[in-house]
C-alpha cells in the first residue's frame, strides 16, 4: 500500500472490514464545568477619621471548568461587588475586595437536604470565637 493510499480522510480497506484513520485521532474533550465555593472578604473603608473598618465574609457559588478558572471568576465577582456611597451621616464609604480567602470544589454538589457545601479546619478555637459576627438584630 502506497503513502498515497493513506492520504485523505478515507477508510483503509483491510479485507472484510475497514479502518477509518479519524478513529485514531485525539478527540478534543470538553472539560465539564464543576461547582466551586469561593470565600470572599470585603472591607469597608472611609477617609472619615472616625470610621471603624467593617468586614463582610461571603460564600459564593461558582461554576468553572478548573480550579484556576474558578479563582479568576471569584476575583472578578468580588471586584464587581465593590461600591462607594455615602452612609447615613453622609460620609463616604467604599467597599473593596480585601481577599479571596479560598476557592475549592464543593464537597457535595447534589444540593440535597443536608448536603455539605463547605468545611474548613482550624486550630485556634479562641480566635474563631473572637471573630464576633454581627447578627441581623444589630
Amino acid at each position: 500500500m502506497s503513502s498515497d493510499d493513506l492520504d485523505g480522510a478515507g477508510s483503509i480497506n483491510i479485507g472484510s472490514g475497514s479502518i477509518d484513520p479519524r478513529d485514531f485521532q485525539a478527540q478534543q474533550v470538553s472539560a465539564r464545568a464543576e461547582h466551586y465555593l469561593a470565600v470572599l472578604v470585603h472591607e469597608s473603608t472611609s477617609e472619615d477619621p472616625g470610621h471603624v473598618p467593617f468586614y463582610e465574609e461571603s460564600f459564593v457559588l461558582i461554576k468553572a471548568e478548573s480550579q484556576q478558572e474558578a479563582a479568576e471568576k471569584a476575583t472578578s465577582f468580588g471586584k464587581q461587588q465593590e461600591a462607594s456611597f455615602d452612609d447615613e451621616q453622609h460620609r463616604p464609604v467604599t467597599w473593596k475586595l480585601k481577599q479571596v480567602v479560598e476557592v475549592k470544589p464543593l464537597e457535595d454538589d447534589t444540593f440535597d437536604d443536608g448536603s455539605e457545601l463547605y468545611s474548613r479546619f482550624f486550630r485556634n478555637y479562641e480566635a474563631y470565637r473572637g471573630m464576633d459576627p454581627i447578627t441581623e438584630d444589630e
